[in-house]
């Protein structure tokens, strides 16, 4: 037998991690796929540094490195403080990859000399002053790993209760996962991960949280169906859902008008008998959905329809679902600024501005307000987005029942602020959700009265 291929050196997976969060903050389409879970990790690790990275250089640095080098730094710096390897090790292994990266761009040997050069001063300059890199944590963009501007609006819409929402921003996600029962209860799913030395905690009604993360091939009952990936709160769309069907005593006709990638979709086909359309804009998306499907259908109990459809669309509306087309129930799982996620995808809140959010808020507005059209009267519409923002919560929900006069506020999970304490069975990421029931007769107290008693945010019923 041969010998086994050796390990790549660690400059290699540098190099490759560098340029994928390079590729990611840059805004770039699409994600470069790693070549190794060791990659990945490296990824999310420089991911999560990607705000120091950009103190310690504005503090050591005359100028601010090109994104690749300051992701290069990222990650080492990353890989210094949690004792990845030893740190000479960290430190050679950084400007070797730094040479790489430069030659991989066609720079020159000379060029690739002077930036890897510049690399090692910098760490190794960070490493000289042990009490000036701590202070470096204490700025607001290190600690939560976001622009100002963000951290600012959150600060603005949760006073007093910010910090720890942006440290809970910060912190780690576990892998959650929602159970189809009753093919798979808690305590005998936990008893299947104990057995192959995982360690998982209820979470939720149907949620359990595993650590430490693994493959989806590697969690039990997954390929079966009787398992998926999905965050507590995301979750919770499922109650309202079954509240609607046992009020209606019959098979409701759904629409999930932003479906990929089907987690609420197919929460909701597992647990009710239902018609369901699973529309969305993006072919790509829409597909892996479309592939998914079969794993969970043995367990579904809906039947369920894909469409490609922009819902902004009036002409392919009618086209893919004719004019008269109408819902006893439709979930806006509405495009937003994932504020509330960024625990998972730490590269969020670099990819988004001010005048991102202020279009996002509109094209929510838009939506409320095309599917409200669709709604038959006595359904229900559920908005639902994954932001902590208050203008993509509270703001919209009271804008929405403002100018909508047959919209009556019901019941609904209100914001969910985002917590990491699975071992304490209290985790999940920042959602919101309103639910809105349409009026049988518009006449003139049938809204206002509604409107005046609606109570919205964190107060509301839950």
């Amino acid at each position: 037998m041969g010998r086994p291929a050796a390990s790549p050196p660690l400059s290699v997976g540098l190099a490759a991690a560098a340029q994928a969060i390079a590729h990611r903050m840059s805004g770039g389409q699409g994600a470069i796929a790693p070549s190794s879970s060791a990659v990945t990790d490296l990824i999310y690790r420089g991911t999560r540094y990607w705000g120091l990275a950009q103190v310690r250089c504005g503090r050591l640095a005359k100028q601010k490195p090109d994104p690749e080098i300051l992701a290069l730094l990222a990650i080492a710096w990353a890989a210094i403080d949690q004792t990845l390897r030893e740190t000479h090790v960290v430190v050679d292994e950084a400007v070797a990859a730094a040479k790489l990266l430069t030659r991989s761009a066609g720079r020159s040997d000379t060029v690739a000399k002077k930036i890897s050069g510049f690399v090692n001063a910098l760490l190794r300059k960070s490493l000289s002053d042990p009490a000036a890199c701590a202070k470096d944590h204490e700025q607001p963009i290190a600690r939560w790993n976001a622009p100002a501007w963000w951290i600012e609006r959150i600060d603005s819409d949760y006073k007093d209760k910010a910090n720890e929402i942006l440290d809970a921003l910060t912190t780690r996600a576990p892998l959650t996962v929602r159970l189809c029962e009753p093919h798979l209860y808690s305590q005998q799913f936990i008893e299947k991960l104990n057995e192959k030395g995982l360690a998982g905690y209820r979470v939720g009604q149907h949620a359990v949280a595993i650590e430490p993360a693994v493959p989806v091939t590697e969690i039990p009952g997954f390929s079966q169906g009787w398992a998926s990936v999905q965050d507590s709160a995301a979750q919770l769309v499922i109650q309202p859902i079954q509240d609607l069907c046992q009020r209606l005593g019959r098979r409701p006709k759904i629409l999930d008008a932003c479906a990929a990638p089907g987690g609420k979709t197919f929460a909701i086909a597992q647990s009710v008998q239902a018609e369901i359309w699973a529309a969305d804009v993006s072919p790509a998306r829409l597909k892996r959905m479309r592939d998914d499907w079969p794993r969970v259908k043995p367990t579904s109990q809906a039947s369920v329809q894909f469409i490609l459809l922009d819902v902004l669309d009036e002409r392919a509306w009618d086209q893919k679902l004719g004019p008269a087309a109408g819902f006893d129930a439709i979930l806006l799982d509405a495009p937003c600024t994932g504020s509330g996620i960024t625990r998972r995808q730490p590269e969020i809140p670099w990819r988004r501005d001010q005048a991102g959010l202020e279009a996002v808020v509109d094209i929510q507005r838009r939506m409320l307000d095309t599917l409200w059209r669709r709604l038959l009267p006595g359904g229900e519409l559920i908005f639902v987005t994954c932001s902590v923002f208050a203008a993509e919560g509270e703001l919209q929900e009271s804008a929405f029942l403002g100018r909508t006069p047959d919209a009556r506020s019901l019941p609904s999970p209100g914001r969910l602020l985002p917590v990491t304490d699975a071992e304490c069975g209290n985790d999940q990421d920042g959602f919101f959700y309103a639910r809105f029931q349409k009026q049988k007769h518009d006449g003139p107290d049938s809204g206002a009265a509604c409107h005046r008693h609606a109570v919205v945010g964190p107060d509301r019923e839950r």
